[in-house]
């Protein structure tokens, strides 16, 4: 039998075929591949970068749904679905909206899918699939092994991907991994980590938990782990762990050579209604951010706008702050109210959502704001937003910031890579800029059907309220 696993694109750009910008390999298909029993053919396409051969011949479709893909995928799964194909629809999405995607597919997934995998294909293999599976909870992620020769000759970006925990403590209103993981945290065991990294022969790994340090103490168990593999590693991080020294010091023995840090605002203010106004709690940005380029870690800082005490001139300052900090990358994005977050909530409560299921108009792009901020227009918040991005990577400011020797001048490899990524960040800055929900290569490179977004919308109001 075989079972054909799908990774959805966010879309295409009229124009363009596909849009190729900092692609990595989605893990959580290899982790699925991995539990799939031998007797069953395992195909995996990547929607982002290859054609999906919608006439091969296959038993069962799984598709992995986030909230950008989800248009996309509810049109591949009707495809399939059309030609009699069972459909599986799973991920963050379809546990926050499982009554939307529940009308989009044969079987959906709530929670960690990897968890009943191998109950969804055995009730499949004895005709008895159910309509709903839901993961189950887990004190500790142990024996997870990824089956990656499925990403051979696929071409993502070099560095391969690897998963130490799922879920964060912290309780930020707009971020969907806490609504999905109810503000928990949970581990693989590091000595697991370790040693599926040193199998994989790679030398640069991304940890890919969505905070490597909300539990510190797993933090210092990995890192011990890691330090004689000789291998460099980048993760996620918050920056209240400035003030714990002695982990910084092990993550850069271990050979993490940098953090993404979602510092978010510079305003108090905007940090409180966020619920993160811990970011501040241990010292000023400035000083916490001093810590982290001693230690030799690089900082790709994040930022946030459209919160409440947001204008044109906190846009502004934030890119100031982040070249006269020396920021190894940052990010400049607007507020995303995603389907069943605290934010979300909010705004609809305040009638302030231009657009109540934004991820399934087909006129949405990328790059659109779809509320309406206090402070300044939608539109004009977009466009800060994009002019933010342009200032950062000026190559005044590439070379400005790259005049750290802590940090992102520490080594010539360091140097290399840094300019590496400051020229990618300049040349991709509109790349995915007004990419179009739910198109596919089926539909040419011409305007995309308007009416396919709104006959999804119509399916999901008929059955629910978010």
């Amino acid at each position: 039998m075989r079972v054909t696993l799908i990774y959805p694109s966010v879309g295409r750009k009229a124009g363009h075929t596909y849009v190729r910008a900092w692609q990595m390999e989605p893990l959580s298909m290899a982790l699925l591949a991995s539990l799939t029993p031998s007797d069953f053919d395992v195909q995996f396409y990547d929607d982002r970068m290859e054609e999906i051969p919608y006439d091969e011949p296959t038993d069962l479709v799984a598709i992995s749904v986030e909230t950008f893909t989800a248009l996309r995928a509810y049109r591949i799964a009707e495809r399939f679905r059309k030609r009699g194909i069972p459909v599986v629809l799973g991920g963050y999405h379809v546990t926050l909206c499982p009554e939307e995607a529940r009308e989009m597919a044969d079987v959906i997934v709530i929670g960690d899918a990897d968890t009943v995998w191998a109950q969804l294909l055995d009730d499949f293999v004895r005709n008895e699939l159910k309509p709903e599976y839901r993961g189950l909870k887990r004190k500790s992620l142990t024996n997870l092994q990824p089956r990656r020769e499925i990403f051979e000759g696929k071409n993502y970006q070099n560095i391969r991907l690897v998963e130490f925990a799922r879920g964060c403590n912290f309780k930020c209103d707009f971020c969907s991994i806490t609504a999905f993981h109810h503000a928990s945290q949970t581990h693989r065991p590091a000595h697991e980590v370790a040693t599926e990294m040193e199998s994989i022969g790679g030398r640069r790994f991304f940890i890919v938990d969505d905070n490597f340090v909300s539990q510190p103490e797993q933090a210092r168990r990995l890192c011990a782990e890691l330090t004689s593999l000789n291998v460099s590693w980048v993760g996620q991080a918050s920056i209240h762990i400035a003030q714990d020294t002695e982990l910084l010091k092990s993550m850069a023995a271990s050979g993490c050579r940098g953090v993404l840090i979602g510092m978010e605002s510079l305003s108090e203010s905007n940090l409180r209604q966020m619920g993160k106004e811990w970011n501040t709690a241990t010292g000023s940005f400035a000083e916490n951010l001093k810590r982290f380029r001693d230690a030799g870690l690089a900082v790709y800082g994040t930022f946030v706008f459209g919160y409440d005490d947001d204008d044109e001139d906190t846009i502004k300052r934030s890119v100031e702050f982040a070249v006269e900090q020396k920021l190894f990358l940052a990010a400049f994005n607007h507020l995303i109210p995603f389907p069943g977050t605290p934010l979300h909530r909010r705004l609809a409560a305040e009638d302030r959502l231009l657009k109540d299921r934004w991820w399934l108009d087909s006129n949405s792009r990328v790059g659109d704001v779809v509320f309406q901020p206090k402070r300044m227009s939608a539109n004009r918040l977009g466009e800060s937003c994009l002019e933010a991005r342009k200032d950062f990577f000026r190559a005044g400011s590439i070379w400005r910031r790259m005049m750290d020797a802590r940090a992102n001048l520490r080594t010539p490899i360091m140097s290399t890579i840094y300019l590496g990524l400051n020229l990618q960040g300049k040349f991709d800055l509109g790349l995915r800029q007004g990419l179009q929900f739910g198109r596919g290569p089926e539909d040419g490179l011409g305007p995309i059907d308007s009416e396919m977004g709104l006959r999804f919308q119509r399916v999901a109001n008929e059955t629910l309220s978010i």
